[in-house]
């Protein structure tokens, strides 16, 4: 069994940030610090969160390394940026040579850059320059028969 031992400052921090953090998964971290203090083992814990076993004990691992900084995420998670912000403002532009063709856009990335995109990859882009992303409607309204106007007008 397993479990964390906290000094009454670590305790006051913890309960400080369990209530007023803005990341669930670090209210939910220092929640599991709390109760492990307070003789929670750490199978308990894991059923009370949802969560595998070494999941909670990684928590911990990252609390004993790194103090009160281990329960937050680190920087760097998710995928990286196909596009840097330079090749953006040129996508840009290119979007605003040809509106309504990105698969055109997208073969000129490729070309210039040897970065193969999706469209959505490209609206992305667009959407982070400030730029607003619409449909365009295609032909022209639906025009209704001269007699069903001329009785709508005299009612």
């Amino acid at each position: 069994m397993r479990y964390i031992h906290l000094l009454p400052e670590q305790v006051r921090m913890l309960e400080r940030i369990r209530r007023h953090s803005r990341k669930p998964r670090v209210r939910d971290r220092a929640l599991s610090l709390l109760l492990s203090h307070q003789g929670q083992s750490v199978k308990q814990l894991a059923g009370f969160f949802g969560v595998h076993r070494n999941t909670i004990i990684n928590w911990f691992n990252a609390f004993e390394t790194y103090g009160l900084v281990g329960l937050y995420d680190a920087k760097g998670r998710g995928r990286t940026p196909k596009l840097d912000a330079q090749q953006r403002q040129q996508v840009k532009s290119w979007v605003k040579q040809s509106p309504q063709d990105l698969d055109r856009v997208a073969a000129r990335v490729a070309e210039h850059f040897k970065v193969s995109v999706s469209r959505w990859t490209l609206k992305r882009a667009i959407a982070d320059q400030g730029m607003a992303w619409r449909r365009v409607p295609r032909g022209l309204p639906k025009q209704e028969e001269p007699e069903v106007l001329e009785k709508k007008s005299t009612t």
